[in-house]
């Protein structure tokens, strides 16, 4: 489900399956996806709210590399708004209760905003076929 927005209060993600737009609040979304065991807790994913209409689940991941200076596929976009997804859930204080260390997660860079996000944090949707598959 490729994130198309964020805001301050919600994130809007289009369905890979059968392109369905959900908006799902911030307030909603926690940081750390795991088994019932806290050791088995990733403090790196956030699980997104299952499609309403053909109930796929999706989890996003934060990147490990420093984002690229100069961005030049969707995919690196949608990565920085990923990394930047999870750093504002970070900042409200949206972690599962059971993560024993809370990540150290940055806004992104206000001159990538200003160059590649003039609009806001937004994406175009793309055809799916033109994604470029998860390294």
């Amino acid at each position: 489900m490729p994130i198309e927005e964020l805001t301050n209060e919600e994130v809007l993600q289009r369905c890979s399956m059968c392109q369905t737009p959900t908006r799902s609040k911030l307030a909603t979304l926690s940081l750390g996806v795991g088994s019932t065991v806290a050791d088995d807790l990733d403090g790196r994913v956030v699980r997104l709210p299952p499609c309403p209409k053909c109930k796929a689940e999706e989890f996003l991941i934060r990147s490990d590399a420093t984002p690229a200076a100069a961005p030049t596929t969707y995919g690196d976009l949608h990565r920085l708004l990923v990394d930047q997804l999870l750093a504002s859930l970070v900042k409200k204080g949206r972690l599962d209760a059971r993560l024993k260390t809370v990540p150290t997660l940055s806004d992104l860079d206000p001159n990538l905003v200003k160059t590649f996000f003039a609009d806001g944090l937004k994406l175009l949707a793309e055809p799916l076929e033109k994604l470029e598959p998860p390294p």
